[in-house]
């Protein structure tokens, strides 16, 4: 900033030296006209050096007298100019030329610097000619110089007090802004390590503030996934380890003669095996589902009829529970999806109502279309649930506790598998308390979608 005012006003103190010196050459310019005036021309002064000096302005200060008839001698013509003064101290004589209308040349030094300054020279409104001045390139007055000279003076001690007080205010003010920048660095190198329980101290409302927040909630998503991790890998060895250890135990007791080989205790070690069995394609169909990589065939096809085929299949299991199947199901409701994958979140959904409603409750299953979607409604008798386990209704291995506990119900992976399929669908899932006691599962399917079929 001190080299660009140094630059600034040493440049502008010499244009404000050439625009004064510019407005000394009023009396030129008119004497100039009036001669062009009465000789119609510029030939009277082409070349002619000792006329062109007579119109040269001089120093105010040093006004010599008249002489009428040096005056006369020159052949002007009653020309009243005195002669330039010996000590021209501008050396206005070497930087003034005079042009022609065509800014051609006509007298006074050559141009050699490139920087000039025109001043018009008009008669009757036209422009006759031309002024050229060279602009001086350092002051030639004592008292310009000194000015310049003072000013240019107190610049560098404002230039080291304005460095001082950036210093003075720059540190600390730069140390507190890089204080919750360095703050975030050091919790991404916390988090890159596995510390999740980091949080940042949010102390502001601006972007550095937000972004703290905005941390904060990534460590905690980050914590709470890792928590689910290690949850879901000790809930998988747990529910392989009970169906295991139950074949484990029955096989040891029928070699030990404990327990006879007959049918029945075949039938138990079959419905073992296919508990395993269908705990394992849970965990596959789940781990595709997360992959991205489950396969759907989609195609056009009559979403009523298939809940009318899967109330059928749940109808006898559920008159043997003593609970009642309601159905309002209209006859026709046309979406395009996977048929397979949607008859298994029906049976999914049916049966986890079956499996936790006692017995002579209700089970209601409602459907309707309004617009381009598709609304399907399966909502049962007590017991309900709490806002709490609904919040956690649909993460994997979750059971809720009392009623609806694992006595009765699987491995905790039907709802979240249900919830994968409907978001493949571009469609949602809900659960809220049952206006009937219970529970009350929303399904939401658009009619059509633009997925591709894989």
């Amino acid at each position: 900033m001190a080299a660009a005012i140094n630059w600034s006003f040493q440049k502008g103190f010499l244009d404000y030296l050439s625009e004064i010196e510019m407005g000394r050459l009023d009396q030129t310019e008119i004497d100039l006209a009036n001669i062009y005036r009465r000789e119609g021309a510029w030939d009277f002064i082409a070349s002619n050096h000792a006329l062109w000096v007579t119109f040269l302005p001089i120093d105010s200060s040093q006004e010599p007298r008249l002489d009428n008839d040096s005056l006369g001698a020159t052949g002007s013509a009653g020309l009243r100019r005195p002669p330039v003064l010996p000590n021209d101290r501008t050396g206005l004589s070497t930087r003034l030329r005079l042009l022609d209308v065509n800014k051609n040349r006509l007298i006074g030094p050559p141009d050699t610097t490139g920087r000039v300054v025109l001043r018009p020279i008009e008669l009757e409104g036209e422009i006759i000619g031309w002024l050229s001045l060279t602009p001086q390139t350092v002051p030639a007055n004592s008292v310009d110089k000194s000015f310049r000279d003072e000013q240019l003076k107190t610049l560098y001690p404002i230039t080291a007090g304005a460095l001082l007080l950036a210093l003075v205010v720059g540190v600390p003010l730069g140390r507190y802004l890089l204080r919750p920048v360095k703050a975030i660095a050091r919790g991404a190198h916390k988090l890159t390590g596995g510390k999740f329980e980091t949080r940042l101290d949010v102390r502001s409302r601006d972007e550095l503030g937000q972004l703290s927040q905005d941390f904060n909630t990534l460590a905690e998503t980050l914590q709470r996934n890792e928590r689910l991790r290690r949850q879901g890998m000790a809930d998988i060895s747990h529910e392989l380890r009970t169906p295991l250890a139950l074949l484990r135990g029955e096989i040891e007791a029928m070699q030990d003669g404990i327990r006879p080989l007959n049918q029945a205790q075949l039938s138990k070690l079959l419905e073992s095996n296919l508990q395993l069995s269908r705990l394992v394609d849970d965990l596959y169909d789940l781990a595709l589902a997360d992959a991205g990589a489950l396969n759907y065939k989609k195609q056009s096809l009559n979403f009523a009829e298939l809940l009318n085929n899967a109330c059928s299949a749940a109808e006898n299991p559920s008159m043997k529970q003593g609970l009642t199947l309601k159905q309002e199901i209209p006859v026709q409701i046309d979406l395009y999806g996977d048929s397979r994958r949607l008859r298994q979140v029906l049976d999914n959904l049916i049966k986890n109502s079956r499996l936790y409603t006692d017995a002579g409750g209700v089970i209601k299953l409602s459907a309707w279309q309004d617009n381009d979607q598709a609304f399907l409604r399966i909502e049962d008798t007590a017991p309900s649930v709490s806002e709490e386990v609904l919040a956690r209704l649909f993460d994997r291995f979750y059971r809720a506790e009392g009623s609806r506990n694992r006595a009765t119900g699987g491995a905790g992976l039907g709802l979240a598998i249900c919830r994968n399929i409907i978001e493949a669908h571009q469609g949602s899932i809900t659960a809220r308390p049952s206006d009937m006691g219970g529970l009350c599962i929303d399904v939401q399917l658009p009619l059509s979608n633009d997925l591709t079929s894989t």
